[in-house]
């Protein structure tokens, strides 16, 4: 299938150091109908796109099935690396927590990354230290799962994670970016990821995490997109977010199978 007349502007919304306003009001413009000219930018980038693949994945762009599909929830589409494949439309849960996680809340992702995924619940995480790696290794022992990452497919971050990442492709999962393929990992690279983590499923489990976290701003933007959101209680970031009526409690993984089963019929 060829791609559609938005693949320019998808690689360019990836590429291209433009504010992230900037391209929400180009989108805005090309969604309400107005014929848009490719400035000479994008038209440079758009002729070189060839430069921007990897051997052994695939770049998404508009016009794909899978690609239109995990563009849809987000604000302005963009360009997807992808290695392996991506997740299932449904039913998919978000597993994330803190880096420098406790013993209890490693093995707590765990439990719940290998129990979901035998129940046939895609698990997603962010291939991350601590709670991330351990929701992909439970989730392993039973099946594939899926990582969305904050650089791109040659700078896998943290390198020591890039047997894991290998793991994920081998076992039926894969890793996905929208970060070009030599792009090293930046702070500002991760709030976009966990935007993409957050749209990209149905519910997402906050095992362990600080006042101040990035699975914190996950949380929120799962909210934002109307998802259900479980908090494992007994940690400052996750206590918070209880006290404030914005998440429910979900100690074990039966009980989130359960809820899930009650309002997907999964």
């Amino acid at each position: 299938m060829p791609p559609s007349p938005h693949a320019p502007w998808a690689l360019a919304f990836a590429i291209l150091p433009w504010r992230e306003s900037e391209k929400a009001a180009v989108w805005a413009r090309i969604e309400g109908g107005e014929a848009l000219f490719l400035p000479p930018d994008v038209e440079a980038l758009w002729a070189r796109r060839a430069d921007f693949e990897v051997p052994g994945a695939r770049l998404l762009l508009p016009g794909d099935p899978e690609a239109d599909r995990l563009n849809a929830p987000l604000p302005y589409p963009v360009a997807l690396w992808v290695r392996g494949t991506v997740p299932p439309a449904f039913p998919a849960v978000g597993i994330v927590g803190a880096r420098r996680a406790s013993g209890a809340g490693l093995r707590r992702a765990h439990a719940f990354g290998k129990a979901l995924t035998e129940a046939g619940v895609a698990v997603c995480s962010g291939l991350a230290r601590g709670i991330d790696a351990a929701a992909h290794l439970g989730a392993l022992e039973a099946g594939p799962t899926w990582a969305v990452l904050g650089s791109g497919l040659n700078r896998t971050y943290p390198p020591e994670h890039r047997p894991l990442l290998e793991r994920l492709v081998a076992a039926g999962g894969g890793a996905i970016t929208p970060f070009p393929p030599d792009v090293k990992p930046k702070p500002f690279h991760f709030p976009r990821r966990n935007l993409l983590l957050a749209a990209w499923v149905q519910a997402l489990l906050v095992v362990e995490a600080g006042l101040r976290s990035g699975s914190l701003v996950t949380a929120k933007l799962a909210l934002d997109h109307g998802k259900d959101l479980y908090m494992c209680p007994g940690s400052p970031g996750t206590d918070a977010l209880l006290d404030e009526g914005a998440a429910q409690v979900c100690e074990d993984p039966s009980a989130l199978i359960g809820e899930l089963r009650a309002s997907y019929g999964t």
